[in-house]
């Protein structure tokens, strides 16, 4: 990390901090890190959330409440780039004086140093009396990623069994933040996925590219296997289709690795880098597990009895399992959570509203939770004002209340027409939402028709209309479904159940009792 920005930095009595995200929070332990938290005024934020108030131990500020300081602080402005351009012209309005922008690659080096300084102070240890030693691979570092999440609920839960659960994280990101809530250890080993974008597959350079930045992990490879071997580790779980590097070090040392399929990657707008040698490695796993039985048939192992279905467990907010009725006001309330792009089924539902304000009187407002990249969720808003649906459709981003967002919502929808699984969709079930979803991929599997939900054919935004009319209109019977779903749910995706499902495993590949 280069000295000369602590050195600029020091020419200044007071700093404001504009951001109070993840770059924010590196920025801030940065600085802290070389003696300059006394110079810190706090953060600032265009918007505040009434639920995040601090940030690094200084106080989270509105900026219109910083403009006093405007002449005597310099303001660096800690947002990746994309804010630039809107922060710039909010701090111009506001006539601050000076300002500094942390750059892409500044922001990079910063996480280098904070995966380092964590490393550092946090050496890998496994409680001497572990039942077995397990070291997790994880894909991202994503505290939002439902992959993550699932990962972090196991560990947890394996942790309580006396059983050793490391996770090595590939990169800097939210999801640590979670794994420190949960007491979960872990490490970094910075490494790429083998996940290759089908837009790029006509790019010759681009694989040229990618083929480097895989060779490239050859020193993460060196450090797996040096973990390995430390700390003589029983079992390397591969948390998702897209992270191998565990799996091959695994392999080279006999140690028994098992991989667990979580999503559809084509469906993600991917495919595996490699693709015969990522099979090979996959049918010498000691076992796989995937999440539904949709996603054991994108593959054939060759192998009857190596690929296992257990489906993954949810933990409901406890706040909001408590029972209630929908369909009790005049609006109907409906939500979509998840990931926004055009595989997830936005643009569908957008259109299907669209069918309702024009051929029926229903009353209804759409929240429309989760981030995408910004030029797609512009279209969905200019769709969105072509149906004059401005005052129907609200885009939320990412919310840390999405429990709290299902119990004011009387319908869920999963609109993704292959989806491996499908964890939205249990999350709204427990929270006692009536759930819509294409009858396709991992969805068909979670809801019975009629039963605990209704499906629906995808592609058509009239059928999706057709059916969301259809429960409005039988608001009795829609009620039963979704007391029938929220009791079928609770029941079945039990965080029990898909422990003992998991350890059956454990101890089949370690030929001992956990």
């Amino acid at each position: 990390m280069k000295r000369g920005w602590i050195k600029l930095l020091a020419g200044y009595d007071r700093i404001i901090l504009y951001g109070a995200g993840l770059v924010g929070g590196l920025v801030g332990n940065y600085l802290c890190a070389n003696g300059l938290q006394r110079k810190i005024i706090g953060y600032a934020v265009s918007r505040k959330d009434q639920n995040k108030t601090s940030l690094c131990g200084f106080r989270i500020y509105g900026i219109e409440e910083l403009k006093a300081r405007r002449n005597d602080s310099l303001v660096i402005v800690a947002t990746l780039p994309d804010l630039h351009r809107e922060i710039q012209k909010e701090l111009s309005r506001l006539r601050f004086q000076k300002a500094l922008f942390v750059t892409e690659q500044f922001y990079k080096d910063l996480c280098t140093w904070a995966m380092l300084d964590f490393n550092r102070q946090n050496p890998v240890r496994f409680r001497p009396d572990a039942k077995a030693r397990v070291l997790f691979m994880a894909s991202d570092n994503s505290r939002t990623s439902g992959a993550f999440l699932c990962m972090a609920e196991l560990c947890g839960q394996l942790k309580k069994q006396g059983i050793g659960a490391v996770i090595v994280l590939p990169s800097y990101g939210t999801g640590s933040s979670l794994l420190d809530e949960k007491r979960l250890p872990y490490t970094y080993i910075p490494a790429e996925d083998w996940g290759f974008e089908l837009a790029r597959e006509k790019d010759l350079l681009e694989k040229i590219k990618f083929s480097a930045a895989l060779i490239s992990n050859y020193p993460a490879y060196r450090k797996i296997c040096a973990l390995l071997k430390e700390h003589q580790i029983d079992l390397v779980h591969c948390n998702t289709t897209y992270t191998y590097i565990g799996a091959a070090a695994a392999g080279h040392l006999g140690v028994p690795y098992v991989w667990h399929l979580r999503e559809n990657m084509e469906n993600q707008g991917c495919r595996i880098f490699a693709g015969r040698w990522a099979v090979k490695l996959m049918r010498k796993a000691a076992a796989v597990i995937a999440v539904s039985d949709y996603i054991k048939g994108l593959t054939d192992f060759g192998q009857p009895g190596l690929v296992n279905v257990i489906y993954d467990p949810v933990e409901a907010d406890e706040k909001y399992l408590r029972k209630r009725e929908i369909f009790c006001s005049e609006s109907v309330q409906m939500i979509i959570v998840g990931a926004i792009a055009p595989f997830k089924g936005q643009k569908e539902l957008i259109e299907a509203c669209a069918v309702l304000k024009r051929k029926t009187d229903m009353v209804f407002h759409l929240r429309i939770v989760g981030k995408g990249d910004k030029d797609y969720v512009k279209e969905l808003w200019q769709l969105v004002k072509s149906h004059a649906l401005e005052d129907s459709v609200t885009f939320c981003g990412i919310s840390s209340r999405v429990y709290e967002l299902y119990a004011q919502s009387d319908i869920s929808f999963t609109c993704g027409g292959r989806e491996a699984y499908g964890r939205v969709t249990i999350e709204a079930q427990t929270a006692g939402c009536l759930v819509i979803g294409v009858d396709s991929g991992g969805t068909r599997e979670l809801i019975r028709d009629k039963e605990t939900g209704y499906l629906y054919q995808g592609g058509s935004a009239e059928a999706l209309a057709e059916v969301i009319r259809e429960a409005v209109s039988r608001p009795e019977l829609s009620r039963r479904i979704a007391r029938a779903g929220r009791e079928y749910a609770s029941r079945t995706y039990t965080t029990e159940k898909n422990l003992r499902e998991i350890l059956d495993i454990y101890e089949k590949v370690l030929k001992r009792s956990l």
